[in-house]
């Protein structure tokens, strides 16, 4: 036999062998799926308690959510909330507002807001942080009658007791930045 024999003989033989091996993996379920298609995903731990959600939530937004697993101080372990399609049991969402905007919330274990990062109407960012009422935002802040020429950035304290940020204003035909610095130095009371 020739060497050129051998060499033609291995190519059909490996060609042929490719060709049989694809559907003989496929029956034996090693070959994955090109796409699923679901309306939503959950995740559950070992007791099948969902503590995780990818799909179009109660408030029309799409997201990832997390819910308790229970490990948080004062909890227990299997107390997770039901129904993470309810964004009032979500933790944390990461995901896009009804409006398709992006978005990140996170709650802290006792179910009240902590942070959001959110684009206004206008795309704009803006991120608010808070705990027992007193918290910051951080971002472009819309006028009485905003739109996407409201680039007026600030860091403003909750109940209006500080501001710094930095404006545009018109000056004739040019477009001009200003700082802006305010302090409130009235107190009022601590939130209950």
């Amino acid at each position: 036999m020739s060497k050129a024999t051998v060499i033609l003989a291995a190519l059909i033989g490996g060609f042929l062998g490719g060709l049989l091996s694809g559907p003989l993996a496929r029956r034996n379920g090693e070959e994955p799926r090109p796409v699923v298609r679901a309306r939503s995903f959950e995740l559950v731990d070992k007791d099948g308690r969902v503590i995780s959600f990818w799909g179009v939530d109660g408030g029309e937004n799409v997201v990832l959510a997390f819910g308790s697993r229970g490990l948080a101080q004062g909890g227990t372990r299997g107390h997770s909330p039901l129904g993470l399609s309810n964004p009032e049991n979500q933790l944390t969402a990461i995901g896009l507002l009804g409006e398709d905007s992006p978005m990140l919330k996170m709650r802290g274990t006792d179910g009240k807001p902590r942070v959001r990062l959110l684009l206004n109407t206008d795309g704009k960012p803006v991120l608010t942080m808070e705990e027992d009422g007193l918290g910051l935002s951080l971002g472009v802040e819309q006028s009485d009658t905003p739109g996407p020429e409201d680039n007026n950035w600030s860091l403003v304290f909750s109940r209006e007791r500080a501001r710094i940020g930095m404006g545009v204003a018109r000056m004739g035909r040019q477009r001009m930045v200003r700082g802006v610095l305010f302090v409130n130095p009235t107190a009022v009371r601590y939130p209950d």
